[in-house]
């Protein structure tokens, strides 16, 4: 019995001390929004960042800029289409700041010219054995998500 409650304990301290999570919403959102990120941190609300940056290609060059998240309460925070009338590679996460244990927890949103999130990926490791983790989403997978939006990537 004292092992289980052992053993119990010790899950529970890695659930509070775990990596963050995050989780991305597409449909009944508010008027206008592009969709609703859920970020789950285990630190408290001034140490954890949540972010958005858009990826696009303008003139033949991969362009970035940081999108605003307008946050709707403790975990939600609210996607609006601040970079104008074109598909976007969006990259939203959540990070533990100071947590240097843990990395961030992203999702890769891809976006068409009307504002529409047409295709979400969480990005996660792909352990052999076990779940996976939380993790950044890499060049590469924006790069796909750019070429799927018709971007001439790689041109």
């Amino acid at each position: 019995m004292l092992t289980k409650s052992l053993a119990l304990a010790a899950i529970g301290g890695l659930v509070l001390l775990g990596p963050p999570r995050i989780a991305v919403s597409t449909e009944n959102l508010p008027d206008g929004a592009v969709a609703v990120v859920e970020a789950q941190y285990h630190t408290d609300h001034g140490k954890a960042r949540v972010y958005g940056t858009a990826y696009s290609y303008a003139q033949g060059k991969r362009v970035e800029r940081d999108v605003a998240l307008r946050q709707l309460d403790d975990h939600h925070y609210r996607v609006d289409a601040s970079w104008g009338a074109m598909p976007v590679a969006l990259v939203v996460g959540v990070e533990q700041v100071g947590d240097d244990h843990f990395g961030p927890a992203e999702a890769l949103i891809q976006v068409d010219r009307n504002g529409k999130a047409i295709a979400v990926a969480v990005a996660r490791t792909n352990p052999i054995f076990g779940s996976g983790m939380p993790r950044r989403v890499n060049d590469r997978e924006i790069e796909g998500a750019l070429q799927a939006l018709g971007y001439p990537v790689g041109d």
